[in-house]
């Protein structure tokens, strides 16, 4: 679980994403406010921001507060693509060798706000039997979230799909092995750099909170999408539940239903 925060626009500075706004993504990493479970983001934090069409990533292992230089280190870069995440450890999960999330491959990014339920001991094995020879051979961490991860890349290199629609594909495959009596919680965000796809579901009727608005405090134009609301006021407008998102060069170009 944790909290999560990407923006696709004109390009601007990961910073004001991370910390600004009265309730910014370094705020809930003490004080989240619409949390299913826990109320801390400590377990170590993650930024991905796009260089010339390459994603450059800074993560540490701790709570983003130990860090005092993260915030000088954001205002120096400048991106068309940023994601961020605050995460914390579910009880008995061991941290991902990856480190925290956003994960990289390749031109890839991704960010899971949620979990899949006993992954390692009831579902991980089938889960990657699904992955090529390459992708499985570039597992660095027994994590639930590198897993769907590589499977969503797949999705959208070999499967003809767009990103939002290969997190569908991810989420319908958790799905069928989870069940729907059991919580998994998939709001999962993918990227390239020059797109967006976003998912906002569950096997369960209530799905982790997301919301998404136009730029205005944190970058010159674009789109932002937050677990919380990075600011009070009237500009966020919540994500359906059970919805998908695509982001492009003409901002939202895609909201859709999904029927898993």
């Amino acid at each position: 679980m944790g909290r999560l925060v990407c923006y696709l626009g004109t390009p601007t500075s990961p910073a004001p994403l991370v910390f600004g706004g009265a309730h910014s993504l370094y705020r809930q990493s003490c004080a989240p406010q619409e949390m299913l479970s826990g109320s801390l983001n400590a377990d170590g934090y993650g930024v991905v921001w796009y260089h010339r069409g390459t994603p450059r990533r800074l993560t540490r292992p701790g709570p983003i507060w130990h860090d005092l230089e993260a915030q000088a280190v954001l205002e120096s870069v400048s991106a068309p693509c940023v994601l961020a995440a605050v995460g914390t450890s579910r009880p008995g999960e061991a941290g991902p060798r990856a480190g925290p999330l956003p994960l990289v491959h390749g031109r890839w990014s991704f960010v899971l706000d949620g979990f899949v339920p006993d992954f390692r001991r009831r579902h991980m094995r089938e889960l990657r039997a699904r992955l090529s020879d390459e992708l499985y051979a570039s597992l660095e961490g027994p994590s639930e979230a590198e897993t769907l991860f590589l499977l969503a890349v797949q999705e959208a290199e070999e499967g003809g799909a767009s990103l939002s629609e290969a997190l569908e594909r991810v989420a319908a495959r958790v799905i069928e092995r989870v069940g729907k009596k059991e919580d998994a919680q998939l709001n999962m965000v993918l990227s390239d750099g020059a797109r967006v796809g976003i998912l906002r579901t569950s096997t369960v009727l209530l799905s982790n909170s997301l919301y998404m608005a136009r730029a205005q405090n944190v970058g010159p134009g674009g789109i932002v999408v937050a677990s919380e609301r990075l600011d009070p006021g009237s500009a966020w407008e919540p994500v359906d539940g059970h919805h998908r998102v695509e982001l492009g060069p003409a901002g939202v170009e895609e909201v859709e239903p999904v029927f898993l």
